[in-house]
């Protein structure tokens, strides 16, 4: 009698699960605890925040009185620690579960478009890591450039310091 063997082109995850193994039970059960939070977050907040920032958000931490959010840029964690205060508001008139949340912490993570689940599609991933790459060439945009020089002119009062960023915003 032969024992069967795995799918030699499937994923690790499927060789793992063949061979019997599996996350530990207090694992697991964080992983769904959180998986469920982050559904009922991104249910309130759909009216609330841009589809961009609820297709990368997730629920990473959970307390009695602090949230814990994982983002995929710094664009999107200024966006919701500037509206945090509405968004708690939301969460503590509509939810049971968030009903005594006091603080909303954002974390930052970079992550790659193969290991998060989202429904962003592939193009879209695409495209941002194709302007990523022309982009990397370039010292600064022109839009950093220019928030550059307008500082240097019209909020500076160092001469010298004035002189430094104009140089760094014309080159």
């Amino acid at each position: 009698m032969s024992k069967k063997q795995p799918n030699r082109l499937a994923k690790l995850i499927d060789h793992q699960a063949f061979a019997g193994s599996a996350l530990p039970q207090t694992l697991a059960d964080n992983m769904q605890f959180y998986i469920k939070a982050t559904n009922e977050i991104k249910a309130l907040l759909v009216d609330c925040l841009p589809e961009e920032i609820l297709n990368s958000c997730w629920v990473v931490g959970l307390t009695a009185e602090q949230l814990v959010l994982s983002v995929s840029s710094m664009t999107a964690a200024n966006h919701i620690r500037y509206l945090q205060s509405a968004y708690l508001q939301v969460l503590n008139e509509q939810s049971i579960t968030f009903k005594q949340l006091k603080q909303i912490r954002v974390i930052v993570a970079n992550t790659s478009t193969e290991n998060h689940v989202s429904k962003s599609s592939s193009g879209l991933a695409a495209a941002s890591s194709k302007s990523r790459k022309a982009n990397k060439n370039q010292a600064l945009s022109q839009n950093t450039k220019r928030t550059i020089s307008q500082a240097a002119e019209h909020v500076t009062t160092d001469e010298n310091l004035k002189k430094a960023l104009l140089r760094l915003a014309n080159h």
